[in-house]
This record gives C-alpha cells, structure tokens and sequence, in this order.
C-alpha cells in the first residue's frame, strides 16, 4: 500500500477512537483493546465506525484500502473477531465479482466531459429528426400560431367573421404529415389558407420545439 493511502487509513482509524471515546468519564475510560472483547458476539464502540468506513469501502471497490483499514482495525481492537470475518467474507466476494478493485466514483473531470458529451448529441437533428429546422423554413412562415395568422388576415381583408375550418395533416410543403392545414372561411365562402409547421429551434442545453404559420391566399 502507498504511504498516502497508509496515512488515510491511520486517520480514519484516529477518528474512529475519537469518537467513540466521547463522552467517557475519566474515571470509566478504557483503551482501545478492552473495546473488543474475547466474546465475538458483542459489538464494540468503535466498531460501528470503522464497519461503517470499511463497508464503503468495499462498495466503491477500494479492496485493497478495506482489507488495510480491516487490518488495523482489529489490531487497535476496533472489531470484535465474528465481524472482522464478515467483513473478510464480503471482501472475499467482491473479488470474484466482475471489474473487482476499480473504483466506482467518477472521476470529476470525466463526469465533466460526460456533460459537455451529452449536451452536444442533444440536437435538433438527436432530438426531432421528423422536424424541420425553424430557420430553414421558407421566409412566407413568419406567424407563430394559426390564431396569430388568422388575425393577420382579418386586417388586411377587414373581415371580422373569418373562421378556421376543416383542420387537416399538411400533404406537401416543408412539413408533410406533421404539419397542420386549415381552410379559413367567410360567409361560406374560402378566404385562404393557413398552413403551420412543427419546427425546432437549436437551443442550450436541448433543443426547443416551435411552431411556423404562413397564410396561402
């Protein structure tokens, strides 16, 4: 073992001491060795903390850190000896496992990168492939609503009545089947059209779905 992974575990191992020495009297104060008794069944006081350390240990795939910690555990009478053996057991079992000894945690900088990865593949084309991209839409899709175009046309032909009927799947243009068609009736009579397309807006850190209506007269 490297000396700073030594000089790790003797901290830990202090401050399990420490711990579980809070709050003795001085006149009840034992060492450490007396902690661990000859009866393998009871728990001692600092057990509970160096367990705890050498169980986390184990799941982040730091065998080699546990069985050291393990160790000196139980020579600083830590550890009654049935838990000592419990713990050599899992770590006897982690071993056989698949990827035994590497390190769980993701390194910062890789989880970094991952990010920056993951926002990049999220993209209009990643993320809405059946969309067009809202500025590739023909300069006539200039309104962001069916209503908003509706209301243009009522302006320029000042006529109030007008209405939207018969709402259908576009057939052609830059949107077939996603897009939507709707005729725009007076008086019974056909106005116009408004066609509006589903479109996406490339955006940080995933891409926007907007909508794009022309009027065809």
């Amino acid at each position: 073992m490297r000396g700073g992974s030594s000089w790790q575990v003797r901290g830990l191992l202090l401050l399990a001491v420490a711990g579980c020495s809070h709050g003795s009297s001085a006149g009840s104060e034992q060492s450490p060795g007396t902690w661990a008794t000859e009866d393998s069944g009871v728990r001692t006081k600092g057990g509970d903390s160096a367990t705890f350390h050498i169980q986390a240990l184990i799941a982040q795939g730091q065998l080699q850190q546990a069985e050291a910690y393990l160790a000196q555990a139980v020579a600083a009478g830590l550890m009654a000896r049935e838990a000592a053996t419990r713990l050599r057991e899992k770590i006897a079992e982690r071993k056989q496992q698949p990827n035994a000894g590497q390190d769980r945690r993701v390194p910062r900088s890789n989880l970094e990168d991952w990010e920056i990865e993951e926002t990049q593949r999220r993209s209009c084309e990643t993320e809405m492939p059946t969309y067009p991209v809202c500025r590739a839409l023909p300069e006539e899709y200039v309104f962001h609503s069916s209503r908003q175009a509706l209301e243009a046309m009522k302006q320029r032909l000042g006529a109030k009545s007008l209405g939207l009927h018969n709402e259908t799947n576009a057939q052609g243009g830059p949107c077939p089947d996603v897009g939507r068609h709707f005729n725009v009736r007076v008086n019974g009579e056909r106005a116009g059209s408004i066609v509006c397309c589903p479109c996406c807006v490339e955006n940080e850190p995933r891409p926007l779905k907007w909508e794009k209506c022309r009027i065809v007269w």
